[in-house]
């Protein structure tokens, strides 16, 4: 009896001792599956002779690091969406610390702080320089402070480039759970096109206005000395009235080219109609309109055209372009011995026709903004000079009715030319 006791005994201590090896065993399973977020370490059967404590604890742990492997997914997902959102943004965004170091921006802050890559982890008065910025930026994260306001911002390396000016937003970001400021971001939006259009449409009321009042005002007052007079002195009065018929087609050029503008800027504007004339004789009949002003500023011209060449286009819209294009180019010269070349060159696919002239020319900080609508050149020009400034506007819209493009290249008081590259007859028609 001695005997069986002692083996049960020992049978019992070895079974312990199994057991308890086969407890550490799992419980050093289940420690590396959750230090390694391994699922696959408590799949296949591993604890199959475990007690029913230890399979309900498996599942348990299963569940666990299931669902916190999903949550890393969708976070994962998460950030990289916002991150892809952030970097298309045409708005330059960045986020800062405390210290003042910079721990986020996008590739528009890059390009518009002319940096080669994200400055991270470095103080914002090494890589940014504008003083009320960097008032702003102080504000946000010492006294939580929020700021809209604009500032004109040169693109470091760019000072050939006209200046932008930037909408910025500066904010506080607050900790949801502390609800504590430890960051802030600033968000920059480029607004130069908004204010400079601004700008043009009320210089365009201020100079539409100057340009209709003036012939009015001359018109009225002749008439007002015709009816005073009672028309007694024949003479005078044909006088009146030649001077009255001058500024009312003033008025009526005015007139038709805003309405040649609105309509070329229609959606809804009538189709080009194409024809092929001869363009030496079409570019001749427009200069020999524009001959009283050849003579006043002693001007010549050149027609570089072969007598036989022709392109394909409205007549109508081109009698705008051409005549704009040499108008303008005798408008804005004083000087007297004004040379003017009007050329067509034929190319396989494309004809190019220039207007050149070798007067004062055009800055090279004029040359992006000329084709815009109401935009002139030189502000401060006598009134003699002043206009709608739509004549370069329609012109450039007249082209690219016609499926054309127009270029200007300029040396001021060397040459300046306007080439119109125009698609020949066959391509024009395979594109419509």
């Amino acid at each position: 009896m001695t005997y069986f006791l002692i083996a049960l005994a020992s049978i019992l201590a070895v079974l312990l001792f199994l057991q308890q090896k086969r407890t550490a065993s799992n419980i050093r399973r289940l420690s590396e599956a959750m230090r390694k977020h391994d699922r696959q370490l408590l799949g296949g059967g591993r604890f199959h002779r475990s007690t029913d404590a230890f399979r309900t604890l498996e599942r348990e742990i299963f569940e666990q690091l299931f669902e916190s492997e999903s949550l890393e997914q969708k976070i994962s997902r998460r950030e990289d969406l916002i991150t892809t959102v952030v970097e298309g943004l045409s708005d330059a965004i960045l986020v800062f610390d405390w210290e003042m170091k910079i721990r986020f921006t996008n590739r528009s802050a890059c390009k518009l702080f002319n940096w080669n890559s994200p400055p991270l982890d470095r103080h914002v008065k090494e890589c940014i320089r504008d003083p009320k910025l960097l008032e702003a930026f102080e504000n946000a994260v010492t006294h939580h402070q929020q700021a809209t306001f604009e500032i004109t911002h040169q693109i470091p390396g760019s000072e050939s480039i006209t200046p932008l000016t930037l909408e910025v937003d500066v904010a506080p970001l607050t900790s949801t759970e502390s609800h504590s400021v430890t960051r802030a971001r600033a968000v920059l939006h480029d607004i130069t096109e908004s204010r400079t259009l601004d700008q043009v449409r009320r210089d365009f009321v201020a100079n539409a206005s100057h340009e209709l009042r003036t012939p009015l005002t001359i018109i009225n007052g002749y008439l007002e000395n015709l009816e005073e007079s009672r028309i007694s002195d024949r003479d005078s009065s044909i006088r009146f009235i030649s001077v009255m018929h001058k500024h009312g087609k003033r008025i009526a050029r005015i007139i038709e080219d805003m309405l040649t503008i609105s309509k070329l800027e229609s959606r809804t504007q009538e189709a080009i109609q194409c024809t092929s004339f001869n363009f030496l004789h079409f570019a001749q009949e427009v200069i020999d309109r524009l001959k009283p002003m050849f003579d006043e500023k002693k001007a010549t011209y050149t027609l570089d055209i072969k007598p036989e060449a022709s392109i394909n286009g409205d007549t109508f819209y081109w009698d705008q372009i051409l005549f704009n294009l040499i108008e303008n180019a005798l408008k804005e010269n004083d000087a007297g011995a004004l040379s003017i070349t009007v050329g067509l060159e034929h190319r396989e696919t494309t004809d190019i026709i220039t207007v050149t002239d070798d007067g004062v020319g055009i800055p090279a900080t004029a040359q992006e903004f000329i084709f815009k609508r109401f935009y002139r050149v030189d502000q401060n020009r006598g009134s003699e000079k002043k206009g709608t400034g739509l004549g370069l506007s329609i012109v450039k819209r007249a082209v690219e009715a016609h499926g054309g493009e127009i270029d200007v290249q300029s040396t001021p008081g060397v040459e300046t030319t306007f080439a119109i590259t125009l698609p020949r007859q066959k391509e024009l028609a395979r594109q419509s």
